[in-house]
């Protein structure tokens, strides 16, 4: 008979039935008195436990019911890949201990000298607890992000549109329905919600998916610039150019043309875009000719374009033929439910960037990152996760590592209480001073303090400029 087991704890050989009693109070227990018979129960359940405990173990066999410690994990592991095994074990020698992690054990247990002993057995239940705890949390996060590198809009969407909120799936739902048109849509909502990524959502879902995705962020760029980025200019149409250009909007050729920032554009260029839009047709600066117009038009904006329509600040006509479709995202404070989903993806891409063995996050810091109001949205709950791991010394993220300012830690003792601090300000600040220090050491060589600090010398240029150290 299977056993369906998400909640499920295995618990193999002679445990003490004050421990046994306390694990069935957090989870659904199966306790297996032969440890021959684990490994051949765990093949017949129909979902794997989230964690193993073998006890009562030792270097050697003991008897013929007992198998040697090495070929009880060999066995639990081929029977349940990936589900974490602890060793709860008599034998207090540093070299054992040593040996069984590096035979893939996740954790171990001293069980109590004397078995009778209250004190030691209340100490040896709280090991355990915490052990299964850390082990069904790793699981746990180890399952979700499996589950996050294979998306969660679409088998067929490559882009990470992250979230299980009755808000975001409103939001994918929009996508797949304006995804195949050729339809104008514009994106509204606070900075950092995740903007482009829906851009790239309705392009990777589209037609013109095979085709360039090309984005022009309009903030960027001064009004004397920005047509002749857009449109592309002629050779001495004004100062500077040296040369032909072609403009986004060619070289997006079928594609999609995104216009981040919209909202930050100038009258004249808005009737120059409006023209397009409407004509499709475009005219390089400084040329004679006109050119046919394929791609198609995404627009992104963190103000309220209707309203600025109606005090005169943005062209009504333009606003109406942008917002053909509109897509409106949310603020994180207004989904927190996404929180957990987003931070485990986070955690994921900043752990491989960055090289650490950083796992999960404890169940405090989580409730943390759940209540903080993230003003800077998604963008924000991704800096703070990536700090984080930059700052975690071990392989769960705990309150600490968001929290701890840099002048916290010393060489002696425990690190003193906080005082109230600006989690983010204490965050920037951090950064900026490990920046700094990482530029002074190397010189000003920006490619040596990149290598240092084990991050590509694009992203630390970019880091640098954000906190002004450029």
């Amino acid at each position: 008979m299977t056993t369906t087991t998400k909640d499920t704890v295995l618990l193999s050989s002679g445990f003490i039935p004050a421990t046994l009693a306390a694990v069935r109070q957090r989870w659904q227990v199966i306790d297996i008195p032969c440890q021959r018979d684990a490994a051949k129960h765990l093949r017949g359940m129909a979902e794997p436990p989230l964690a193993v405990c073998i006890g009562r173990v030792a270097p050697q066999s003991r008897g013929d019911d007992d198998l040697n410690v090495w070929e009880m994990l060999r066995e639990v592991q081929d029977a349940a890949p990936g589900v974490p095994v602890l060793i709860s074990t008599g034998v207090n020698s540093p070299k054992h201990i040593v040996e069984l992690v590096k035979a893939g054990a996740f954790d171990y247990v001293l069980e109590p000298q004397c078995r009778t002993d209250p004190v030691e057995i209340d100490r040896y239940t709280e090991d355990l607890l915490l052990a299964l705890r850390r082990a069904v949390e790793w699981r746990r996060l180890s399952m979700e992000n499996i589950s996050l590198k294979h998306g969660l809009l679409s088998d067929d969407l490559s882009v990470p549109i992250r979230g299980v909120s009755r808000a975001m799936s409103q939001v994918m739902e929009l996508v797949r329905k304006v995804a195949p048109t050729s339809a104008t849509v514009l994106i509204t909502g606070e900075s950092g919600t995740g903007k482009e990524l829906v851009a790239h959502a309705i392009h990777a879902l589209s037609k013109r998916a095979q085709h360039p995705f090309t984005a022009l962020n309009c903030g960027s760029f001064s009004e004397a610039l920005i047509s002749s980025e857009l449109l592309g200019h002629t050779r001495g149409a004004f100062t500077g150019a040296v040369m032909d250009r072609a403009g986004l909007i060619r070289e997006a050729g079928e594609g999609t043309l995104f216009l981040d920032e919209i909202a930050t554009t100038k009258q004249n260029f808005q009737i120059v875009l409006l023209r397009v839009l409407e004509q499709r047709v475009a005219r390089p600066v400084g040329a004679g000719a006109e050119y046919p117009v394929a791609c198609r038009f995404i627009a992104a904006a963190n103000r309220d374009l209707g309203q600025m329509a109606a005090e005169g600040e943005f062209r009504e006509d333009l606003f109406y033929r942008l917002n053909m479709f509109n897509i409106h995202l949310p603020p994180l404070r207004e989904r927190r439910e996404d929180i957990p989903v987003l931070t485990n993806f986070f955690l994921l891409q900043a752990s491989q960037e960055y090289g650490k063995e950083v796992n999960g996050i404890s169940a405090e810091a989580l409730r943390q990152l759940e209540e903080a109001p993230w003003p800077g949205n998604v963008r924000q709950l991704r800096n703070a996760v990536e700090r984080a791991v930059i700052l975690a010394e071990d392989h769960i993220l705990d309150q600490r590592d968001f929290a701890l300012p840099p002048a916290a830690v010393t060489s002696h003792g425990d690190p003193p209480a906080l005082p109230d601090v600006d989690f983010d300000q204490a965050m920037a600040d951090y950064e900026r001073r490990l920046l700094a220090e990482a530029m002074r050491q190397a010189d000003g060589n920006v490619s040596e303090a990149a290598r240092r600090l084990g991050i590509k010398r694009p992203r630390l240029c970019y880091r640098l400029k954000l906190l002004g150290l450029t």
